[in-house]
């Protein structure tokens, strides 16, 4: 019985170039999925990338451990950029937790948060420039909290260990920093 590859088959029914067209087709489409894939997650900030260890130790005034947390993204479109450093020796902190709320998110879902804020219904004081809105929360734990309103991006900037007096001015940094990166 005669038999015949199936490549060479393939080859001969669709011509010498048929090889050479999927390969370029595969090519392209790898390419554009990098592009889209790219474009995504250029969109959405990370960060360590824009807060590094070096700032964080310069405004704790203290050695810093590495980096924890994550970048995720959710069901509905949400991302969330949650990280912290931690003083190696002591319990000063600087955290960070930026949300973009999803396009499948209830309408107005960050700006319905930030009317909450403070969530320990604690004092709050309105920053001027900053995003849509601002608010500054120190509370009696030693933690001083920022959350800036930019859109559907909600923005968090928490330091502990130092007095309110003297985070509010790093903090108001750190987030004309991250605004300037989204």
């Amino acid at each position: 019985m005669w038999r015949c590859d199936p490549v060479i088959l393939r080859l001969k029914f669709h011509g010498d170039n048929f090889m050479r067209r999927t390969l370029v087709a595969f090519a392209i489409s790898i390419i554009i999925g990098a592009r889209v894939g790219s474009a995504t997650a250029g969109d959405k900030i990370n960060i360590p990338k824009v807060v590094t260890k070096s700032d964080a130790e310069k405004i704790l005034g203290v050695p810093v451990k590495d980096v924890k947390g994550h970048n995720q993204n959710g069901t509905d479109g949400y991302y969330d950029s949650e990280w912290s450093y931690h003083a190696i020796n002591g319990d000063k902190a600087l955290i960070f937790d930026v949300l973009y709320a999803g396009r499948k998110a209830p309408p107005h879902l960050t700006q319905t948060m930030f009317s909450v804020l403070p969530a320990d219904g604690g004092k709050s004081t309105p920053i001027t420039g900053l995003g849509d809105k601002a608010i500054f929360c120190p509370n009696e734990t030693g933690m001083a909290m920022l959350h800036v309103l930019k859109g559907d991006i909600l923005i968090t900037i928490g330091i502990h260990g130092l007095p309110a007096n003297v985070a509010l001015d790093p903090e108001k940094s750190l987030a004309t920093k991250i605004l300037a990166n989204l």
